[in-house]
């Protein structure tokens, strides 16, 4: 009887510790672009799906930088490039993507190379 009420808690506990937030933020419509590092570029250019599933291209005067965008129903993933330029070799530019406040897979880094150029390319997020 004591190994069968050990088995109830323990199957008990398993599915009392998956909480509601976690299903609302996987099933969120909200992507949040985070940018930070140490790369001086002047020329860093952003080209990202917008909340009705266009494309737009946006200049990032400075790090850091956050865009968060609330995509439409319609809408079926997102995705966001950077690419800097007049950099410094070997300055880093970082992005995280956060879907519903929960980061989307591990940060990008991207490193300037010898000409002071970086380019981040994110994985598409899929709703």
């Amino acid at each position: 009887m004591k190994k069968l009420a050990i088995a109830f808690f323990t199957v008990l506990s398993v599915f009392t510790s998956c909480s509601k937030n976690n299903v609302t933020n996987n099933s969120s419509r909200t992507i949040r672009y985070e940018l930070t590092g140490n790369f001086t570029g002047n020329n860093i250019i952003t080209a990202y799906t917008t909340a009705s599933g266009g494309t737009i291209t946006e200049q990032i005067v400075s790090l850091p930088w956050t865009k968060e965008i609330t995509f439409d129903a319609g809408v079926s993933g997102a995705n966001i490039t950077i690419s800097g330029a007049g950099g410094i070799a070997g300055q880093q530019a970082t992005l995280i993507v956060k879907k519903g406040g929960n980061p989307v897979g591990s940060p990008t880094t991207a490193t300037a190379d010898a000409r002071g150029i970086l380019t981040i390319v994110s994985p598409v997020v899929v709703f």
